[in-house]
Formats: structure tokens, C-alpha cells, sequence
């Protein structure tokens, strides 16, 4: 039995370091001003992850997201049956006066099989939040290593 427990936790610690999960070491709260569209679904959601109880050193420039809708494969009937969603949000981080990163985060993703019904605008609307998430946790960890510098 003790054997058995023992390869499970390995056999545990093994996948978990294979998929890169690992326990953050800089647990230092982040906070930015945020300035530009502070009204849009972006900012609101990247709000969520930051703290207000501390002095903001980074400055950050948010533009207009912009969303794009590919089609990239056609039915034999004539209709979309995939397109290609990409979701684009220009960033600019200052510390100061100095500009630290001037970048445009990108996030894409490809829908399959898809009619252009009522329900596939709700999928291309959670597919477009899903984006959205991906390209927070990107600024979130560009914004925690510029944090520990």
C-alpha cells in the first residue's frame, strides 16, 4: 500500500510539472493605473486581477480591442462551416515616462462546424471572452515580471 501511494504522488508531481504548473513566486500584489478606454469589457475584466490597496509604479495604455471573424473553410452547400476568431488589444506599459512594452497581445481560436444561427452568435460571443481571458493572463504575467523589476 505504501508503495502504491508513493508512486501515485510521483506519478502526481510528474504530470503536474509536465504541464508547467508551478507556485508562483512573486506573490507581490500588482497594481497599474489604467488609462484609456477604461469603460470597455477589457479593462473591466483586467480590474478584476489587480489590487487597489497598493502604490501603482506601471502605467498602462489600453486601446480598443479589436475582434476579427475569418471564415477559413466553406461546405460543399456554399455555406461557413469554421471561421477563425481573433481578438487584438494594443498595450502600452510606462513606468514614469518610459515606455517598457509597446505591443499589440493577440489570442486566436478556430470554430468548427458552425451555421450562422442565433446560438452560434452566443458561441462566437463566449469564444471572444475566452480570448479575452487568454490575453489577460498574458498582460498579467508580462506585468508581473516588469513588477519584480
Amino acid at each position: 500500500m505504501l508503495k502504491i501511494n508513493l508512486l501515485s504522488i510521483i506519478l502526481i508531481f510528474s504530470l503536474l510539472s509536465a504541464c508547467n504548473f508551478h507556485i508562483s513566486e512573486n506573490s507581490a500584489p500588482i497594481n497599474v493605473s489604467v488609462m484609456g478606454n477604461t469603460n470597455s469589457i477589457f479593462v473591466t475584466e483586467l480590474k478584476k486581477h489587480l489590487s487597489v490597496n497598493t502604490k501603482s509604479s506601471l502605467h498602462i495604455e489600453i486601446g480598443n480591442e479589436v475582434q476579427r471573424n475569418q471564415t477559413i473553410a466553406y461546405r460543399k452547400d456554399g455555406g461557413s462551416s469554421s471561421y477563425m476568431l481573433t481578438l487584438n488589444v494594443p498595450i502600452k506599459i510606462l513606468r514614469g515616462q518610459k515606455i517598457l512594452l509597446l505591443k499589440n497581445l493577440t489570442a486566436s481560436t478556430t470554430i468548427k462546424e458552425m451555421t450562422l444561427s442565433q446560438a452560434d452568435t452566443l458561441q462566437i460571443k463566449y469564444s471572444f471572452s475566452q480570448l479575452r481571458k487568454t490575453v489577460i493572463t498574458k498582460l498579467m504575467r508580462i506585468l508581473t515580471r516588469l513588477n519584480a523589476n
